[in-house]
């Protein structure tokens, strides 16, 4: 028995003791009562249940024990109480409030620039209707709302931006010759060009114009328009401008002009449902639009119903084999977290990425029937606190506990409160514990490679948060010099996996040992705990979000387009 236990169980008998010596003074030496003191304990201390009065009944607990003249004894061996009772989940209301969604379209960056670090803008981006019979060309608004140019019977597209591009089947080159007239429709504008080899409609400032041919550069341009005794001029477009040609060929179907004010979008054509692929096989519901944000590579974003944008999260952050209630939890994480951060890279293009620095969307390929059901049946669903959207980040999993915003980031958000889990303990996984070991050397490499300062280490401090996470390391060396990590920055600069774990210097080895479990940042949903209540304790996903999110609502979105 640990002295922690045994120091409150001590106290409480010499209580007990007292009490049966004030109020009993007659009462035999050398024995032990309980209840008032009327009843002599005899037999095996094995046979007894309860110290105090009122009804018999076992402790809660593990192991109990009773003080005797002779030491600790066992009374009885109790089945521990279960890990968590769904009851002490504090339920928010479910659907009965409303919360305002600026609209009820999510702008995805498939391939983006964001800065050189992150930038997967393409040069040219193939685009094919696999249901339907086309695509309409037009652009979108600030309001989200699409407008309809023209349309072309082509079902696969390659969109590149307007510089000398060479594609399979040639060099698409950048120069034309610009004809002179201008027209106020693309219906116009196309029936126009089709009277000319090689001519095609083009959108410049919402003017339509006609153009002919491609050429490398301006003089080719100006000798063909000569040749072909054309009257116009030897044209490029700006920096901003793309081109769509039918794929496999070099034939320009339609050119796309609007500077920064508007950028090429692509709508597919279907009686029903349109499925698009694009460049990297990924198939996708909505509609694309292509911008050269720096006058340089295309980024690609995908305009989609955010509906059908969770469906195209919910297999890539959560195995689509698990509990559906597990799943329908994450359909709520990422229907909110989308919602919550609209425009959050609006000066790109786009609200979320379609990677992990959002949440990763691949549209299609891993949906199954049971992911488009958890999305289907919390449908317009959103996690909410104080009627604002919340901010649901998630993670793997935790090591044994949550933690709060704070102690990992800077913001302080009262929803996402660290706190003991017990629901990973239940299940197995490859990183719910791991260890790790480092010399002082190591950890003085890893901390100069982030740029401190410091020599060989010869002592580390540690201090926890409440909840047993890593709150912030402290490292000294041999001449005083320190440096202090907190936050996340102490499990990311040792390479660690989460901020649940424990370091202590083991002297034999020379090394300081990591004890450790869970991987991520440990800030809201664990995903492998929601795995365990949903499989293990049978819990809904209602029960996961408010477990997870402390003192949420799932409100009802009310969308503005």
């Amino acid at each position: 028995m640990k002295y922690s236990q045994f120091k409150y169980i001590f106290p409480c008998f010499l209580t007990i003791i007292l009490v049966i010596c004030l109020t009993f003074p007659t009462l035999a030496a050398g024995k032990l009562y309980v209840n008032t003191g009327v009843d002599e304990l005899s037999g095996a201390l094995s046979e007894s249940y309860a110290v105090g009065g009122g009804e018999a009944e076992k402790l809660p607990g593990g192991t109990t024990y009773a003080l005797t003249g002779t030491g600790l004894e066992i009374i009885d061996e109790v089945a521990p109480r279960p890990a968590a009772d769904p009851t002490e989940i504090r339920l928010g209301s479910i659907g009965t409030t409303t919360v305002g969604i600026r609209s009820s379209t999510v702008r995805v960056g498939l391939y983006y620039y964001f800065s050189e670090g992150r930038n997967t803008a393409l040069d040219t981006c193939r685009v094919t209707n696999y249901v339907g019979s086309g695509f309409q060309f037009g652009y979108y608004d600030s309001d989200r709302v699409f407008h309809s140019l023209g349309s072309t019977a082509e079902t696969s597209l390659t969109v590149m931006k307007d510089t000398n591009i060479t594609v399979d089947a040639g060099t698409v080159g950048c120069y034309h010759i610009r004809l002179e007239d201008t027209y106020s429709t693309y219906a116009e504008a196309s029936a126009a060009a089709a009277g000319y080899d090689g001519g095609f409609p083009a959108y410049y400032n919402g003017v339509f114009r006609v153009l002919v041919g491609h050429y490398r550069s301006g003089a080719d341009a100006a000798s063909a328009m000569k040749s072909l005794g054309l009257e116009g001029s030897a044209f490029s477009a700006s920096s901003k401008c793309v081109v769509v040609t039918k794929t496999g060929t070099t034939d320009i179907l339609f050119e796309f002009d609007c500077g920064s004010t508007y950028s090429l979008a692509l709508r597919p054509i279907a009686s029903g449902k349109a499925v698009t692929s694009l460049t990297g096989g990924n198939r996708y519901y909505g509609d694309f639009v292509f911008l050269r944000y720096n006058g340089d590579k295309m980024t690609v974003v995908n305009y989609v119903n955010i509906e059908d944008y969770t469906k195209g999260v919910v297999p890539y952050e959560m195995s689509a084999s698990w509990p559906k209630e597990a799943l329908k939890a994450q359909a709520m994480c990422a229907r909110t977290y989308a919602a919550a951060n609209f425009n959050q890279y609006g000066a790109y293009g786009f609200d979320v990425t379609n990677d992990t620095y959002s949440q990763v969307y691949r549209g299609l390929v891993s949906a199954n029937s049971t992911t488009n059901a958890a999305v289907d049946e919390t449908a317009g669903l959103y996690v909410t606190y104080d009627g604002k959207l919340c901010n649901t980040f998630f993670f793997s999993s935790d090591g044994g506990a949550t933690e709060s915003s704070e102690n990992v980031w800077s913001n302080e958000l009262p929803y996402l409160r660290g706190r003991i889990d017990p629901f990973e303990a239940d299940v197995d996984f490859g990183y719910k514990s791991w260890t790790a070991d480092f010399t002082p050397a190591e950890i003085t490499a890893k901390l100069k490679a982030r740029g401190y300062s410091i020599g060989t280490i010869t002592k580390i401090d540690a201090e926890y948060t409440d909840v047993g996470n890593m709150k912030k390391l402290t490292f000294y060396d041999a001449n005083g010099n320190t440096v202090k990590l907190t936050k996340g920055s102490t499990y990311s600069v040792l390479g660690l996996r989460s901020i649940h774990f424990t370091i202590e210097y083991d002297e034999a080895a020379g090394k300081y040992h990591v004890e450790g479990g869970g991987w991520g940042h440990n800030v809201g949903m664990s995903q492998w705990g929601a795995y365990s209540m949903a499989s293990v304790h049978g819990m809904d996903y209602a029960h996961i979000i408010c477990f997870y999110y402390t003192d949420v609502d799932l409100s009802r979105g009310v969308y503005a387009s």
